[in-house]
């Protein structure tokens, strides 16, 4: 039998073995239903604050740079803390930072939008209790979510004030972010919460899936022993630093010695690809212990089955250009 073809075959024999049952209920649903929930009870004990929500989303983020562009504009963002050393983010815009101020100062809502403004520490003093009343009525909302892969319980932990060092606060990993918009009775003013979410995919495999009736569970030895068997198979990998495109008479004329010019900024967007040309991961060139390093922003994508590889302009050797 043809190498490629018996490859094929062990890959559909594998994936037809190990084929997943039906997918059971939406965990990021279940999640902002619980964040719904955890509002209105949050809510509650403020006299005149008439939260009511509306829109909802829930978004998984490969990177952290995506999470954070669902936070409002301006307003209020802490960070949330679990006690495994876990983080998240919470976001208040400022319609809900100042309707929880108004409501615990002069007993309601206002009918006027107030002008944008810093959030100052009387602002965290009043909303805390909020945010308390929130995280720990999510918890309990979601506390039974199969498959859940955020943290059970996450605390409030401080208030950042300067956006960019965010990225120096949390990991550069996946995240789960749930934003909801809210309004106040008897007012036409809008305000958004944004939750921001760690979150562990191996988490939501601790939970065991329901074999389909009528079939038989794979067996859990021999998907074990099959699983070490893949994960000691050599897979050739190759960091691209970069690829060009060169007029046929210029490549034809390339010689020993010539140099092919790049930017800097190349150097930050370096592709991880396997020997067939399957892009893995991209990540960045950097150091360490003096030597050079490929740094991956986050989860290494599995490549699909029987990818083709890109068809692109082969480019002469060149060790300042390829590695």
């Amino acid at each position: 039998m043809h190498a490629p073809i018996a490859a094929s075959v062990l890959r559909r024999k594998i994936a037809a073995h190990a084929r997943p049952a039906p997918a059971g209920p939406d965990p990021q649903a279940a999640a902002l239903r619980g964040l719904d929930r955890a509002l209105r009870h949050a809510a509650a004990p403020f006299d005149g604050l008439g939260l009511s929500t509306s829109a909802a989303e829930a978004v998984m983020h490969e990177t952290l740079e995506g999470a954070v562009a669902v936070l409002p504009r301006a307003g209020l963002v802490a960070v949330l803390e679990e006690e495994g050393g876990s983080r998240g983010l919470i976001a208040l815009s400022p319609g809900l930072v100042d309707a929880l101020v108004e409501v615990q100062t002069t007993g309601r809502v206002e009918q006027a939008e107030l002008a944008e403004r810093p959030v100052t520490r009387i602002d965290e003093a009043l909303v805390r209790d909020f945010l308390d009343f929130a995280l720990s009525a999510f918890a309990r909302e979601t506390e039974a979510t199969p498959a859940r892969s955020w943290p059970a319980r996450m605390v409030y932990g401080s208030r950042i004030r300067d956006r960019g060092q965010i990225g120096l606060l949390l990991p550069e990993a996946a995240h789960l972010s749930l934003t909801v918009e809210l309004g106040f009775e008897g007012t036409a003013r809008r305000a958004r919460v944004a939750l921001v979410l760690p979150t562990d995919p191996a988490g939501a495999r601790n939970v065991a899936p329901t074999p389909a009736p009528g079939r038989v569970a794979a067996d859990a030895a021999w998907c074990a022993a099959r699983d070490a068997v893949l994960d000691r198979l050599p897979l050739p990998l190759e960091a691209v630093l970069l690829r060009v495109t060169r007029p046929l008479g210029e490549v034809e004329g390339l010689a020993v010695g010539d140099l092919l010019p790049f930017g800097t900024a190349d150097l930050a967007a370096i592709t991880l690809e396997t020997g067939a040309g399957v892009a893995l991961a991209r990540g960045r060139l950097g150091r360490i212990d003096g030597h050079r390093a490929l740094r991956l922003p986050g989860p290494v994508t599995p490549p699909a089955i029987d990818t083709p590889r890109p068809a692109h302009v082969p480019s002469a050797p060149d060790k300042d250009a390829t590695g």
